[in-house]
Formats: structure tokens, sequence, C-alpha cells
């Protein structure tokens, strides 16, 4: 039976003690588990039998008095955030606990941590010229790691309750954010002439322009997405790519993007903030997504057995609601094994067109036509001309799956030519 011990040692001349206990060999070696700097024998001895038990428990010894932010981070990662968010999220989390927290909080004990210390964080990340919504992921993170810790007894309290992000002050470099524009009506004019219907990425824009929906949604357009009969398209899903970080430069040369693209994929997940949603569509697009459908069925039937055909591992669903039971990563291949899929944006030939189409399509434009273009500034300038037909705001937040009213309003909302006609109008009929 494995036993703590404990034993006398000398720190500066100071007498300390230290617990150890045996752990699992390693290639034929006795381990050993040890710690020193307690003050008493008794203390120890019981820090000793709470790692063994951890230990024995798990098959690790978790800390948690002593844990710094750092390696508690790093667990919070694998014991929390892998189980139930998405890849590309934990993904960001992980970015921003690399580039930010770990530099400044780190070396800080877990239990360290204040208020204080978290707010003078985010104030000096502000100063640094970090936009507002970098700033609302940096204080996200830190909320919902600290909560965990709490929950799970490394501290006693969160020390990240009521952090807040300035807003009225100015910070000492200037913020550094690339604003989504809107783009008047005569430039996108020009836009479709540039690419018009035919074109690769008509149909994008298009769904982006006249639905708001977000790259990775217009990508996981499934043609089940579509009801016709109503003219209604529901948001069942994004598009989004897994990275194989180990993959050597000939496959990221060759494949990517392609669908045969390495050990990487593209992958069907929930719609960001699981923004599930049906919306109305116009006529006109309507009658413009059943040309597509029925272009690409002759086109199949000409390609025959050579037109590709993508299957999932798991089976959609097509009725714009949550389901507890669906997948938050279902792999797109063209391997024969799982449930095909009717992907909308597919070439003749039936390959994806994938949204890395729209970098080099945006970079025409920029130069060309827009220089403020970027696809996601396709959403706001839908907003914005819902707004100026006087649209309820909450009817627009369902629309573009805004997860709160305050963004849909502060984020997307632009005062166009149109709404200050408007106003000039209204304010002369009450003044005038």
């Amino acid at each position: 039976m494995v036993d703590v011990t404990v034993r006398k040692r000398y720190r500066n001349k100071d007498v300390v003690y230290e617990y150890r206990f045996e752990i699992a060999s390693v290639n034929g070696k006795r381990q050993w588990k040890t710690q020193s700097g307690f003050k008493s024998v008794t203390e120890a001895r019981r820090a000793g039998k709470v790692a063994l038990q951890a230990y024995e428990n798990s098959g690790r010894v978790i800390e948690k008095d002593r844990i710094s932010v750092a390696d508690f981070m790093d667990r919070w990662l694998i014991d929390d955030c892998m189980i139930d968010l998405m890849p590309n999220t934990v993904a960001n989390y992980k970015k921003v606990i690399e580039r930010y927290i770990k530099p400044k909080l780190g070396s800080y004990r877990l239990k360290s941590l204040t208020r204080e210390i978290l707010q003078l964080f985010i104030l000096d990340m502000y100063d640094l010229g970090f936009s507002y919504n970098s700033l609302v992921s940096l204080k996200g993170v830190l909320t919902k790691s600290m909560n965990y810790a709490e929950d799970h007894h490394y501290i006693n309290y969160s020390p990240a309750v009521r952090l807040k992000i300035p807003k009225n002050r100015r910070p000492v470099v200037p913020t550094r954010s690339a604003p989504h524009h809107y783009i008047p009506p005569e430039t996108m004019k020009k836009i479709f002439e540039k690419f018009p219907e035919g074109s690769p990425i008509y149909l994008p824009l298009r769904l982006a322009y006249e639905c708001g929906l977000r790259l990775g949604e217009v990508y996981g357009l499934c043609w089940e997405d579509i009801d016709f009969n109503n003219k209604i398209i529901s948001i069942n899903r994004q598009v989004q790519w897994m990275q194989d970080k180990e993959r050597n430069n000939f496959d990221k040369v060759q494949n990517n993007g392609t669908s045969e693209c390495g050990r990487g994929y593209w992958y069907f997940c929930p719609p960001k903030y699981k923004s599930y949603r049906k919306i109305e569509i116009s006529d006109n697009l309507a009658n413009m997504l059943f040309k597509e459908q029925a272009k690409q069925t002759r086109a199949k039937e000409y390609y025959n057995i050579y037109y590709t055909v993508y299957y999932v591992e798991q089976p959609l669903t097509f009725d714009a609601k949550p389901h507890n039971n669906q997948v938050s990563v279902n792999k797109i291949s063209i391997q024969s094994d799982g449930f095909p899929v009717h992907l909308v944006m597919v070439r003749d030939n039936g390959t994806f067109i994938s949204p890395r189409t729209t970098q080099h399509f945006s970079r025409i434009i920029k130069r060309e036509i827009c220089p403020e273009f970027d696809f996601h500034s396709l959403r706001k300038t839908h907003a914005s001309m819902l707004n100026e037909m006087g649209v309820d705001q909450k009817y627009i937040q369902t629309r573009l799956g805004h997860a709160n009213i305050d963004m849909t309003i502060n984020v997307y909302e632009t005062t166009t030519d149109v709404m200050r006609a408007r106003g000039r109008k209204a304010i002369n009929m009450l003044f005038g």
C-alpha cells in the first residue's frame, strides 16, 4: 500500500518539510512524487495525502493551492473547454491565453489573483490599442476560466466578477480595429457587374447581401435548407476548416482548400451562438436559387459517375432547431461510408466551392471597386438597409442571428444617407 512519508529538509538554513510517495514506475524504474517547503510535519503530511488521493483517483497530481495561472489555463482548456466547445472556439481561447494572458498573468499563483489585478490587465490591454471586441473576448475567457476555478475548488471565489471594459477614456495607443463598412447600392451594383450570375462568388455575395448570412453559413447551406414554396432559408449549421498543424508543405501547397485537403478537412458545426433560425428571402433570390438547383441537377446527370458527391459522418437536420444529439463537428469528405449531403456551393462537377474562394475575389474588389470591402461588411450593409426601411430592431437581430440586441444596434447600425434624409424630413415637420 502506498504511504506518504515526511522528512526534514533545509532551505537557506531554515528547516522545512517534504512529503514523498511512490507513483507508477517508468521503464522499470521507481518514480516518486515529492514536494517540499512546508512549515510543519502535519502540514506536509496533509498536503501529501491530498496529492496522493488525487493521483490515485485520476492518475495525475492536482496541487490546487499552488498551481500557476499558466498551468491552470492549460488544464482548463483540456478539462472543460474541449468537452462541449467547437474546435475553432477552443483554438481561439488558446490563442488568447498564449498571446496575452500567459505573458502578463501566467506566473501568478492562481489563488493570488484578485479583481484589481485582472481589471488592471484589461486596462493595460485597452491602452495598448486592443479593440472593444478583442477586450470582450479577453474578458470572456477570464470570466469563464475563473468560474470554473471556483466551481472546482481551485479558489474560494472568482476574481473575474464585475470586470469593466473602458468606454469613455482615450487609450494610450489608438485602438487597433478593422471596422466593417456599409457598402452603398451604387458600389454593390459595380461589384455584381464585375462578378455576374454564373461566377463562383455571385451566389455567396447575393446571400450575404440579401440575407445577412455569415461566411460559414453561406457555404454550409444544403438544398434541403431551402423552402421554395414559402421562400424561407433555414440556418442549421456553418462550415469551418479543421487544420492539422502537422501537415507538410506539400500538402498545404497542393491540396489546401480542395476536396483533397491533406490531413485537414472541412466540417459542419452549429451556427455561431447556436443561432438556428429561419429567414425570409425575396422572390428574385428564390428564383435565382431554383435556377441554380436545376443547373446542378443537369450537371449531375451529365457528369454521371464522375460527379463529386460529399458525405458526412452523422446525418444533418434541416428544421432550424437545436438538437441535443447533434454532433459539434461533422466531417465532410468524399468517402462514401457516411450520409450524402447536397451542398449549394458546388462547381459544375460537384466539387465544393469553399469559403477560401472569397479571399481571392475580395482582393479584386478591394483593389478595383471598394477599398473598404470585406465579406462581413455585407452583413453590416444588410442590417443598415433594413434599418433604413424602418424594420424592427428585434426582427433584424433574429434575422442576423445576433446573441443580443446591443450587437445589432451598436455594431451593425450605420447612419446612412437615406436615414439622414428621413431624419431631416421629420425635423422639418416637427420644428420647421
